[in-house]
């Protein structure tokens, strides 16, 4: 009764470090690995080393650490001298090169990773894909995210912080990075579809610029396989307070949305190759040059739909439909778009069953302390006359392979088997009670 009263208080001691005091340890660790960012920083850029942070490369020439606290809301701010950075796509091919006499980076810490968004003054912007150059006073490319592989996910969260993870898996860092990216595409869709719907209904369609009084009319044409074909040449024209200015004819061009920031308004960028353009100012028409790329466009179009509340799962029905579609969509947008799904799809699909993983384990864990405290007084009992090393190795035995048995269990559970997994992780505890009840038996007989 003694062993059985203390193993009862051991187990509740167990199930509180597990589901409570570990965690927060590891959320501590976690804070510890984030405040080395501006360490790795520091001797990175000391070190006159390329800073390589989800696809951008930064190379600095000194860095000052500021006293005071940004007014951004950001955590920390480093400001950087003499800046170069190289911003590459997912297929690693450099899509811009920034130069910058200065540049800021604002560090915020958040649960699951570290967010750096960088603001280049006094910028130099050049983009390979088409040749441009261009000045602007400030230039601040997209945010990149130090995920911390150390620490990150459910293993700093508690237990009602992991079943209110499994309840709305919405608020879950990954996850709701996941469903912006998707957000983000079905946004795109949504004025693709419009910028098709106007083209189909007034054969012309008419952009805005957004950083000069200019707008861009393109007319003789129709949307197939995702892109504008002439019928058989369209005409562009570019005007300027409402002059037209420059006229082009093209026998195909190619409209393609920026990316997307939710909640701000969408730019577009149109891309057109003419040989057969002509300055329309002046008292003839002289040729010209029409621009390769024109960017900073924007188009009235209101078909956008707030999807911040839609769950996971139509979120995920209405991506499938557009993909089984077959409508004509830019292939490099249903190519993204694809890649974003499947990366929602696994996030929901890993968040849930790593939840489960880690109450399986834990509750598991809870149980081995009164188990093993049982098992060894039993044995110590039931070979009373050996040697306490002995007894230590018969308990220490069957307690390895109930850890071993744990883990297993918990692995399969985080790769897809939930049932077998659990079954697994507590068949170790069961091994050690079988063990105790056969000890116990034969010393009832004796």
């Amino acid at each position: 009764m003694p062993a059985a009263c203390l193993g009862l208080l051991l187990t509740i001691i167990m199930f509180v470090l597990v589901n409570f005091v570990i965690p927060r340890f590891w959320g501590v660790l976690q804070e510890m690995v984030a405040r080395d960012v501006t360490r790795i920083f520091t001797s990175t850029i000391d070190n006159g080393e390329a800073l390589a942070i989800d696809g951008t490369q930064l190379f600095a020439d000194d860095i000052i650490i500021p006293d005071e606290a940004p007014g951004t809301g950001a955590d920390e701010r480093l400001v950087l001298l003499g800046v170069a950075a190289l911003e590459s796509d997912g297929d690693g091919i450099v899509r811009s090169e920034f130069t910058a006499r200065y540049a800021t980076v604002d560090i915020y810490h958040r649960r699951e990773d570290v967010l750096l968004k960088l603001a280049l003054v006094d910028a130099t912007i050049y983009r390979p894909e088409d040749g441009s150059m261009i000045f602007v006073p400030q230039a601040i490319p997209r945010a990149v995210s130090l995920r911390k592989d150390l620490t990150s996910g459910p293993k700093t969260r508690d237990l009602l912080e992991l079943l209110e993870i499994r309840r709305n898996p919405n608020e879950y860092e990954l996850v709701a990075r996941a469903r912006e990216d998707v957000r983000k595409r079905l946004q795109m869709f949504d004025l693709w579809t419009c910028l098709e719907s106007e083209i189909t209904d007034r054969n012309q369609i008419l952009f805005d610029s957004t950083y000069k009084r200019e707008r861009i009319e393109l007319s003789g044409l129709e949307v197939r396989d995702g892109k504008l074909l002439g019928t058989p040449e369209m005409t562009l024209l570019q005007f300027e307070d409402e002059e037209a200015i420059r006229r082009a004819s093209a026998e195909s061009a190619t409209i393609e949305i920026d990316p997307v920031v939710l909640g701000s308004p969408v730019t577009f960028t149109l891309a057109a190759r003419s040989d057969d353009a002509v300055d329309l100012r002046g008292s003839g028409e002289l040729e010209t040059r029409w621009p390769a790329r024109i960017r900073s466009l924007t188009h009235p179009c209101n078909a956008r739909q707030d999807r911040s509340g839609t769950s996971n799962e139509d979120l995920i029905r209405e991506s499938r439909t557009i993909l089984a579609a077959e409508a004509s969509y830019p292939e490099p947008l249903v190519r993204q778009f694809s890649r974003d799904l499947r990366m929602l799809e696994l996030e929901v699909r890993n968040i849930g069953l790593e939840v489960i993983a880690r109450i399986v384990h834990r509750s598991a864990q809870s149980m081995t302390g009164f188990l093993l405290l049982m098992l060894g007084a039993v044995l110590a009992v039931r070979y009373r006359s050996a040697m306490p090393l002995t007894v230590y190795l018969l308990a220490f035995l069957p307690s390895v392979i109930d850890l071993l048995m744990i883990s297993g269990g918990e692995q399969m559970v985080k790769y897809g088997d939930p049932v077998p997994g659990t079954i697994l992780a507590f068949s170790g505890n069961l091994l050690l009670l079988i063990v105790i009840v056969g000890v116990g038996w034969r010393l009832s007989r004796n």
